[in-house]
């Protein structure tokens, strides 16, 4: 299954340096599907879901939108409504993706990660200072060879 795994720059640098790592994202799990009414989970609209998901989270953890896409096996876990899983020792060659902010972005990010800051993800996710950033911004799409970029 495709896992959206939201990264602090250093963990980053981490999993491409090291070739392996244990992961918690999200995932088109069936809890996901239903909490969001998506029926198919190879549904653009579910990526781009998981992927705002994984960017607000990665805020709230690590202060930034940074996201590797992945495939792996993964499990489920907590929050089951967002689609949290886990995977042990996914290997690097299976990032696929890397998602992250342009400095425009990456200043609304950083505002609207001190508007929500101490909340959890579902309440973060409703907040006004999150709708807003994901209305105005996106997040860009980088290969895995370009993790070097993004990890400082």
């Amino acid at each position: 299954m495709l896992v959206f795994v939201p990264l602090a720059p250093a963990d980053l640098a981490d999993w491409a340096s090291s070739g392996a790592r244990d992961v918690s994202g999200f995932a088109a799990t069936p809890a996901f599907l239903e909490s969001f009414s998506l029926s198919s989970p190879e549904s653009e609209d579910a990526d781009l879901t998981l992927l705002e998901v994984a960017g607000v989270s990665g805020l709230l953890e690590h202060g930034v939108r940074l996201v590797a896409v992945c495939e792996a096996d993964a499990v489920e876990s907590i929050p089951a409504d967002f689609g949290a899983v886990s995977a042990r020792r996914v290997r690097w060659k299976k990032v696929e993706s890397l998602f992250a902010d342009d400095e425009a972005g990456a200043a609304a990010a950083t505002a609207a990660a001190d508007a929500v800051a101490g909340t959890e993800l579902d309440e973060a996710w409703e907040s006004d200072a999150v709708v807003d950033l994901l209305r105005t911004t996106e997040l860009l799409w980088h290969g895995s060879s370009e993790w070097e970029g993004l990890s400082h």
